[in-house]
């Protein structure tokens, strides 16, 4: 077994990935539970042989395992890096390509990450990281709306159908939630427009309100990241 531990900024993901990288435990904790994922380490870490620790954070977690790599720039990766700055690339987008890279070899692949940001990172058909943005979440924009304004309260994101405001609560969630679907698909053609086909993973938090009404197909997956990791723990075993 593999165990991966993903620290950010909010919450840490656990996952424990078979000898075949076929995913079979997950647990996500909010960061400041560190008792419950100091306990969920040792109760679940016993089978595992080898850990891999991504962190955005200064915590630290005590894990029982020798077989220990922390992600940083240093770790060998299973594709090209080509990012101008690789010490400021975030370990989820490197993580992110690497399992796009993997799920789809030898095909350019855009993956779009919707949580507290949203990230759109390219992989070529050559298995090179090209880089791609970051913009404001669905919770951040919410959150400045009200922060920059006056009148203007703080909502909380929902499902709903697209289309226009007839309450200010509606006004805001049309506003938001519709101009990140229209950012998504601009995104997407943007980039059709570069590389041709180009195949689109989504991932995040946030998942569960753009995976749906695309123009183009998208394979959700709300593992992704983890997914990616794993890989480059099985790439540095083999390595």
């Amino acid at each position: 077994m593999n165990l991966i531990v993903d620290q950010g900024n909010t919450a840490t993901k656990l996952a424990l990935f078979d000898e075949g990288g076929n995913l079979q435990l997950k647990e996500i904790i909010a960061k400041k539970e560190t008792e419950f994922i100091d306990q969920w380490i040792l109760e679940y870490a016993k089978g595992a042989k080898r850990v891999l620790v991504s962190s955005v954070t200064n915590d630290q977690i005590n894990i029982p395992i020798s077989r220990r790599i922390d992600l940083d720039t240093a770790t060998p990766l299973p594709i090209g890096n080509a990012y101008e700055t690789p010490e400021t690339l975030g370990k989820d987008r490197l993580a992110n390509a690497v399992a796009i890279w993997t799920k789809n070899p030898e095909k350019h692949s855009l993956c779009i990450d919707i949580g507290t940001c949203i990230k759109y990172d390219l992989v070529n058909n050559k298995g090179v990281y090209l880089g791609g943005n970051i913009s404001p979440g669905m919770n951040m924009r919410y959150a400045a709306l009200e922060s920059f304004t006056d009148q203007l309260s703080l909502i909380a994101s929902e499902e709903f159908v697209f289309g226009f405001g007839t309450t200010t609560k509606t006004s805001i969630l049309n506003g938001v939630q519709h101009a990140i679907f229209h950012e998504i698909n601009g995104f997407i053609e943007r980039y059709q427009e570069q590389f041709g086909e180009l195949t689109i993973f989504m991932t995040g938090g946030d998942l569960k309100y753009f995976d749906k009404g695309n123009k183009n197909p998208i394979f959700a997956d709300s593992d992704l990241t983890i997914f990616g990791l794993n890989e480059i723990l099985k790439y540095n075993v083999e390595y």
